[in-house]
Order: structure tokens, then C-alpha cells, then sequence
């Protein structure tokens, strides 16, 4: 699970990497090929205005060959096997490029697009997928790329045990070792390099093993035969086929495993320019990679000022632009602007100064929660603006919720936390703080995602009656506003809510719940908190004191697998805290059911199965879910080929360009 700082974070990650490492694993989804369905247009605001013949002039860009986007996530890192932030995302998906690819142009996540691979074929039963690489590929530098480079890639970031490790968790490296050896290791490549150098040592001393990995890739030589022998050999997780073949061997059945492709993990690093700088090192970053790309992508970055800017320039000597028209498609269009600058801040005043000045053309669209959805009204009365919110088609895949620790009292209490649900009155939540694109849902998984919800059931209802009576049986002294109190002889339901206090919603919401929680004769204490001390909370036991009793938390998953990456990580106890199960959630049931999902082909049995964890935990109410948003952004009204994915975290910049009568 990704946020903008919604997740897990990169720095607690690597604390307790070892011990979480299976807390991002398989799921199950079903194979799309990439054939286009009809696009559905997002929804502008438009301005309105009572005074007919006024007519604004918006101000020409300065520099059409420059876009500013101002964002709220600064990048800590840009190594592909680093980097987990959502801003993050935006700069590699514009710097690195995978073997496939989403389709921006469309807001699913079940459509791919070839990048490095021409082709690829999939088993039937979602074990082994092999990718045909295209010819003539190479990186910024013109380092040439082939199969080699994939195998490469692939087991750097598996190897160095960073948080982009856990894309391939329990599907190329097996987790619970892992967890015990202290190593993530392709699984059978010890295997492979015992054979290649004929010394059985590396199958069972796994430490050797990885630094004997470690090594090869450090002094990647593919014309080394010892090297050719291991990137070859057939039982391991990652084979080279043939110099332009490769072939994925899975742990499990895997359906969801092009959507992991498809994000940045899996993107080819150029290892002539690793080995320069530094090499790989066991469950160790590199510090070089952290700040520095080379990549086969549209744009590099060419300057980095931490937490206040970084440029990204056009790649000259761009692959894809000599493509025939035939073998090119909108994820490979060369860009038409040179020149892209992030600006970040976590200020609204300064989101809106800059749009309305028009010294920054966009803005987002991952701004939570430096601009929530409350001020877009305001922006939307800007006519050289475009307020613009996805399609009530596409996946919300964000969503806010309040997590209940299940593992201590008085939320230990199913009745309690049901009465909890009741009290919320959602409706005016989402009026208040995420009009136009805040939704009613049931969780865990993101609505429009497929196997959302599949027993039709109803969002928690605001009936504050039904809540009194449920703590009255339970002999909880409650103070109602207008004086009554009941069960004077019992004890008084206090509960403390903690939230991130730079968050305007976020402080919004944590007032309205004490208010709505006062009239059901619960007492609520406020703990506003910042993000890193959020982390910190809930990286802690469940059962800690100061593990929050009640946090309000937004969520979405690494990459768009509503099975494993919402329902699974959310749900399952073995992910307790941080790791996805804010709430501490331990249904035997559950435990079980989850525990086998990921692995299922059968999409009427996956069904079953999901509408068996949805019945449960929406008696149980481990969370009270406030509402799914639906992603917004805001361009200048001269800037055309902006589109959203939640594939594709943040902008596309490579299909955007000015249109410079476009606000006439």
C-alpha cells in the first residue's frame, strides 16, 4: 500500500523489512489483452459566473516548452528498487519503462500496452510468462537493452531488500525465508549458481548465496560464460531465454502479475551504469541510484533541489522516437515539452497562487493533503483553469477510513465497534470536506475495482438511535447533550481519534466525529499528530499503548490488484499494523480464507471467497469507511493531453502539450 505519505514508509519499512517483508504479495485477477473499450470522459468543473459580457484573457504561457506542476510528495528516492512514495511513481513512470505498461489514455487497469517487450505470452494456469523483447532498445547513455537487462533489473531489486522488494514477494522470492534467513533471494537462482560454478556451498549457505548474486550482478558481464550459465538455467524465478526472450517462473499462480509488471519495480535499469556507481549490495540502497537515473524513458532528470523541485528534461537520444508508426503506441510518443518542473509544497495557499498566477499549469493530481477537495469550487471559478474530476467509471482506489484496534479495549468489543459505524453520519462528512468527488463505500476493496463488494452490501447507515441502544446493553454509562444519562452505575465510553493535523480534512473530519460521537454519549479526545509520527505509531505492536485506539487513514494499493493488495494485506492478521491490517483485524475465518485467495484461478470460487471476507468484516466492523475519492486535478485551460490512471501514480507528461488558442 502507496501513499502520499499513505503506507508504508520507506524509512520504518527498512526497520522492520525483515520481519513484514510478506506484507506485499500475490493476488488474482484475470487476464485483459489490449484491446481498447470505449473511453468515458472525466468530469470538468466548469465556471460559473452572473455577469454574461465579461470576457477574461488568460495569459499566454511565458515558455511553451516548459510545464510547472505543483505537488504536495517530494521524492526521496528515484531508484526503481528504493523509491515507494507516490511522487515518487510519477518521476520513474516518466524516467524508466517496463516490458509493459497501462494504458493511460483509459482509466481501467485491466489494459496493457507493450513497451520493451514486442509480445508475451501467458500459461493458462498463470505460473510462467515469457516476454519477446523488441530490437533496438537502449538507454539515455545508448547502453543497448535485451533479456539480460530484465534479469538484471529484476533480481537488483529483489537482491536489495528495499521496499520495492515486496512487489515480488511469494512470487519470486519466497518471504517466509526471507523473514528467517535474512536475505530476499530469486528463488532457484542458488540453485543456479551452484551449477554454473559447480559448488553446492551456494544451495546451502544462503549468505553466500546472496553475496555470490551480488556479486554477478556488481560485475554484470553477459558474455561471461559462468554468468550466461546462470541467467539460463530453467529452474529459477527469471530465465533468459535467448537475448531478446525472457521467461517469468512464478512461486504460485499469479493473475494479477501483469499489473505488477506494469509498475515501476519491474522496469529495466542499466547495468553498465549501476556497476559504475556503486553495485549491489545485499538489503543495503544506493545511494547514487537514490538520486541520479538513467533510464530508456521519455525524460531525465537533470536537476533535484530536496523537497522543493526537481527537473525533468526530454531524453534526445529517445529510442522509441524512431519507431516505425506501426510499432508505436500513445505510452511511446515522444514528448512535445522539453522541459518539466515539479514544485512541491505541502501549503494550499501556495497550490492556489500558483494556479491562479499561472506560474504553475497543473496541479496534482496526488495533492492530498496539501489541497483537499474542499477548495476546488473556488479554483473552478477561475475561467483560465480547468477543475477536472475521473469518470464515474474509472476506480476510485483511494479511500479514507478510520481503523479501530480490535486488540485492546473497549474496540475489542465487536458491539462496540458496530455502534461506532452507526454513529457516523457520511453523508455530511463528505459534503463537508470531499464534495463532488468523496463517495459512499463498502470496504476493503476500492469501488469500480473488479470483485468489489459482490454481496451488493449497503454502506453503514447514520442511525445514532440504533448506537445508544447497542452501548446501553452493554452497560456503558453514556452523557447525552440534552442531559439524560444512562446507566449512571456504568462506565463511561471514552476513545481518542488521531489524525495528521497538516491534513485539512483530516482536522475537518476529526471535529465532526467528536461531535457525532458526542451524541451517542461517547467521549472523544483529539491527538493530532504529523505524518512521521503516524508511521512511528503504527509501526509499533497492536497492543502497545500508544498504538492508536482510532486513526484516520487513507489507503491504495502498491499496484491495482483488488484481491491481495486491498482485500488480503487489509484483512489478513499476519499483516497487523503498518504492514496494511491497521486495524489489528484476526478472524480465524478470514485468516484462512485470505491466506488462500491470492493463488485462486477460479474466478466463481475468488467470488465466494471475497463476499465470505466482505460478510464478515462488515459484521465485525473493523473500520469505519468514510468514503472513496475520486482522483481530481487542476490544469490551465491551455494544456491539453493530461489523463489519469491509477496504474500510473501521478502525470504522464510525454502526451501533454499547449493548445494555445484552447482558451479563447
Amino acid at each position: 500500500m502507496k501513499t502520499q505519505n499513505i503506507g508504508i514508509n520507506k524509512i520504518v519499512y527498512v526497520i522492520i523489512a525483515i520481519i513484514v517483508i510478506i506484507a506485499v504479495v500475490t493476488g488474482a485477477y484475470y487476464y485483459v489483452s489490449t484491446a481498447k473499450k470505449p473511453i468515458t470522459k472525466p468530469t470538468v468543473i466548469t465556471p460559473t459566473t452572473n455577469v454574461t459580457t465579461t470576457v477574461t484573457k488568460c495569459p499566454l504561457p511565458s515558455n511553451t516548452s516548459v510545464i510547472v506542476s505543483i505537488e504536495n510528495e517530494p521524492p526521496n528516492s528515484v531508484d526503481p528498487a528504493t523509491g515507494f512514495y507516490a511522487g515518487e511513481d510519477e518521476i520513474m513512470i516518466n524516467v524508466y519503462q517496463g516490458l509493459i505498461t497501462f494504458n493511460v489514455i483509459s482509466p481501467g487497469v485491466t489494459q496493457f500496452v507493450p513497451i520493451i517487450a514486442s509480445s508475451w505470452w501467458v500459461a493458462p494456469n498463470y505460473t510462467t510468462y515469457i516476454f519477446y523483447i523488441r530490437h533496438g532498445v537502449y538507454f539515455a547513455n545508448g547502453d543497448p537493452v535485451n533479456a539480460t537487462t530484465f534479469w538484471f533489473s529484476i533480481y537488483r531489486v529483489i537482491l536489495m531488500n528495499q521496499v520495492d522488494a515486496s512487489f515480488f514477494t511469494n512470487i519470486l522470492y519466497n518471504g517466509t525465508e526471507a523473514s528467517i534467513i535474512g536475505y530476499a533471494i530469486p528463488w532457484g537462482v542458488c540453485h543456479a549458481i551452484a551449477y554454473a560454478t559447480n559448488n553446492p556451498s551456494f544451495i546451502t549457505n544462503k549468505t553466500l548465496c546472496a553475496y555470490g548474486l551480488a556479486n554477478i550482478l556488481s560485475n554484470f558481464n553477459v558474455h561471461n560464460e559462468t554468468i550466461e550459465k546462470v541467467m539460463s538455467y530453467p529452474n529459477q524465478a527469471v530465465i533468459v531465454l535467448g537475448p531478446y526472450a525472457l521467461e517469468f517462473k512464478l512461486i504460485q499462480p499469479y493473475m494479477f502479475f501483469l499489473q505488477d509488471l506494469a509498475e515501476y519495480p519491474a522496469s529495466a535499469v542499466d547495468p553498465v551504469f549501476v556497476d559504475q556507481n556503486g553495485g549491489v549490495v545485499p538489503n543495503q540502497q544506493n545511494t547514487y541510484m537514490n538520486t541520479h537515473t538513467m533510464g530508456t524513458g521519455p525524460y531525465q532528470v537533470v536537476q533535484w533541489v530536496p523537497g522543493q523541485m526537481v527537473v525533468l528534461q526530454t531524453n534526445s537520444n529517445y529510442w522509441a522516437a524512431k519507431l516505425p508508426p506501426n510499432e508505436t503506441n500513445p505510452m511511446l510518443t515522444p514528448p512535445k515539452i522539453k522541459t518539466v518542473i515539479l514544485e512541491y509544497t505541502s501549503s494550499a495557499d501556495q497550490v492556489i497562487e500558483m494556479l491562479d498566477s499561472g506560474k504553475a499549469q497543473l496541479m496534482g493530481p496526488l495533492t492530498l493533503p496539501a489541497l483537499p477537495p474542499l477548495y476546488l469550487p473556488s479554483l473552478g471559478q477561475n475561467p483560465c483553469l480547468r477543475v477536472v474530476i475521473e469518470p464515474p467509471s474509472a476506480p476510485t482506489w483511494l479511500f479514507l477510513m478510520i481503523t479501530l484496534d480490535t486488540e485492546k479495549y473497549p474496540l475489542n468489543i465487536t458491539a462496540v465497534r458496530v455502534a461506532l459505524v452507526h454513529a457516523i453520519n457520511y453523508t455530511e462528512i463528505i459534503d463537508t470536506v470531499a464534495p463532488s468527488v468523496g463517495e459512499l463505500y463498502v470496504g476493503p476493496i476500492s469501488p469500480e475495482m473488479p470483485f468489489y463488494n459482490p454481496s451488493n452490501l449497503p454502506p453503514y447507515n447514520y442511525d445514532p438511535a440504533l448506537s445508544i441502544q447497542i452501548l446501553k446493553s452493554l452497560g456503558f454509562k453514556l452523557t447525552l447533550p440534552n442531559g439524560t444519562v444512562i446507566n449512571p452505575n456504568g462506565q463511561p465510553l471514552s476513545l481518542t481519534l488521531t489524525y495528521v493535523s497538516d491534513d485539512p480534512a483530516q482536522v475537518k473530519i476529526a471535529q465532526e466525529v467528536q461531535i457525532m460521537l458526542s451524541q451517542i454519549g461517547v467521549q472523544l479526545t483529539l491527538n493530532p499528530v504529523t505524518t512521521q509520527q503516524e508511521e512511528y505509531l503504527i509501526s509499533q505492536s497492536c497492543t502497545a499503548p500508544t498504538y492508536p485506539e482510532m486513526l484516520i487513514w487513507y489507503w491504495y494499493p502498491s499496484w491495482p490488484d483488488s484481491i491481495y493488495q486491498d482485500l488480503v494485506v487489509q484483512t489478513n492478521a499476519m499483516y497487523s499494523g503498518i504492514a496494511g491490517d491497521v486495524s489489528c483485524f484476526n478472524n480465524t475465518i478470514v485468516n484462512q480464507l485470505t491466506d488462500v485467495l491470492p493463488s485462486i484461478t477460479n474466478e466463481t470460487l475468488m467470488t465466494q471467497y471475497v463476499a465470505q471476507v466482505y460478510n464478515i468484516t462488515y459484521q465485525q466492523a473493523p473500520d469505519i469507511w468514510l468514503y472513496a475519492i475520486k482522483q481530481y486535478w487542476v490544469q490551465s485551460c491551455y494544456v491539453n493531453g493530461v489523463y489519469w490512471n491509477p496504474g500510473v501514480l501521478g502525470y504522464y507528461f510525454a502526451l501533454m502539450y499547449y493548445n494555445t488558442t484552447a482558451c479563447s
